[in-house]
């Protein structure tokens, strides 16, 4: 979208140069100084749409200039020694889960949001668990607060509080007009996803290549292969090792999960691992 725009900006000057050719004589042209239109043609599409005032800044960044540019996030969610986390840190994650919610729900709404009740969260988590300190460095993590039996559902992304973006565009308005804090942490928690449609649910708006961010604790589940040899206890489509389902919507325990222990997934098994797919959406 963005080297399009950028072809239909450098056509129609240069469309106004030549228009402007026609109608000045050479003598014209000359008491002007020669300096009476831009040189567009000597300009490629890229530099006439950078040099429109009228775009942010940011409009076009990938998700990494985004990350590292706009908002140099490195020195919000990365840290030389490891920070202790505290019961404000997690109220305050939740708190900008709220504002991601109303926001999306307001400017975006490609699917409905549940808000939540003092009755239902409307959590992707449909097992009890809690933010704590995940310790070695990892920052936050999310605990099982009771134990959980080898094949249960733990996580659901029919919940009703999971937004999704089909356009790299979208997408990117909506994280750059955020406040700098929330805007690399929903970076962080966001994920793109190739989703394979399944027979009777071929009109889902989520089939295909669609971005995905859970507003609740969910979004705080790391990855299993941290670099301490643990293996995953949550698995994407299916708790049986030896029979793989499609990776849509539903995560599962894949062994008994004691209370205290962390919960973690294998990223790879939902997400692009060079990740590529950022790029097909144009980000």
């Amino acid at each position: 979208m963005t080297k399009l725009l950028s072809l239909i900006v450098a056509l129609a000057c240069c469309v106004a140069f030549l228009e402007e050719i026609d109608a000045l004589d050479e003598a014209e042209k000359a008491s002007n100084g020669g300096n009476t239109v831009t040189d567009c043609a000597s300009a490629s599409p890229e530099q006439v749409f950078i040099e429109n005032d009228d775009l942010p800044v940011w409009w076009g960044y990938s998700i990494d200039n985004l990350f590292e540019d706009l908002f140099n996030c490195g020195e919000i969610v990365y840290h030389n020694t490891p920070v202790p986390v505290t019961e404000k840190d997690v109220e305050k994650v939740y708190q900008q889960f709220n504002e991601l919610r109303d926001k999306y729900a307001k400017e975006v709404n490609l699917v409905p949001i549940q808000q939540p009740t003092p009755d239902n969260s409307f959590s992707v988590m449909t097992v009890p668990s809690e933010i704590k300190d995940a310790g070695g460095g990892k920052g936050k993590g999310l605990f099982a607060s009771e134990m959980i039996k080898k094949g249960s559902l733990v996580m659901s992304l029919n919940a009703g509080n999971v937004g999704i973006f089909k356009e790299g565009a979208t997408w990117r308005e909506f994280v750059a007009t955020l406040p700098r804090e929330t805007a690399c942490n929903f970076i962080e928690w966001c994920w793109i996803q190739e989703i394979i449609p399944e027979e009777g649910n071929e009109d889902d708006i989520r089939n295909g290549l669609t971005i995905f961010c859970a507003f609740d604790e969910s979004s705080l589940m790391n990855a299993a292969d941290w670099g301490d040899g643990e293996e995953a206890n949550v698995r994407c489509g299916s708790s049986d090792d030896n029979k793989e389902g499609p990776c849509r919507f539903d995560y599962y325990a894949t062994r008994d999960i004691e209370a205290g222990e962390e919960l973690t997934v294998n990223y790879d098994e939902f997400e692009d691992p060079d990740q590529h797919q950022w790029v097909l959406i144009g980000l």
